[in-house]
């Protein structure tokens, strides 16, 4: 019996480890999700309150530092549409997740559509008593299709990714 019983302990480890990856994988989803969908309800349960976002351009000029939640949403919002209608711009995939303890670092590629933008995500989470949650969020982003590059290069753009 005590080898059945170290074999499911061990298979339980496995299990819950998979679970904590998934959790992790799940952020980023629901990232894009409450961006796109204008969901600042499921965008709150996604990030730590003191969570720190950064988005800098690799070809074009955003280099974007924001602390604490509402300062992540706020300037998210001004990006993303008028505010009148959710615009699903966001793809997320090949997602390479490490988990140590309650802490996981997360690396994903991203497609943004509307920008012709390609990118890599790189998050860093944490396990709260309500969950897993963003703590860290960095972006390098660049964009492909050199007539949306010289549109974000001008100064009403610029003026915009600012605020």
């Amino acid at each position: 019996m005590g080898c059945e019983d170290a074999a499911l302990e061990k298979r339980i480890v496995a299990l819950e480890a998979e679970a904590d990856r998934q959790a992790v994988i799940r952020l980023i989803d629901q990232y894009a999700h409450a961006i796109d969908g204008l969901d600042d309800a499921l965008l709150e349960r996604t990030f730590a309150p003191d969570a720190v976002a950064t988005y800098k351009g690799l070809n074009y000029p955003m280099d974007v530092r924001l602390e604490g939640f509402p300062a992540i949403r706020d300037w998210l919002r001004a990006q993303l549409s008028d505010g009148s209608r959710p615009i699903p711009w966001h793809y997320m995939g090949t997602h390479l997740v490490d988990v140590v303890g309650d802490r996981a670092t997360l690396r994903t590629y991203q497609h943004n559509r509307t920008l012709a933008g390609v990118g890599l995500y790189t998050v860093e989470a944490r396990r709260t008593p309500a969950g897993w949650r963003i703590a860290r969020l960095h972006l390098d982003q660049g964009i492909l299709d050199p007539k949306m590059l010289e549109e974000v290069n001008t100064p009403e753009h610029q003026e915009r990714i600012r605020r």
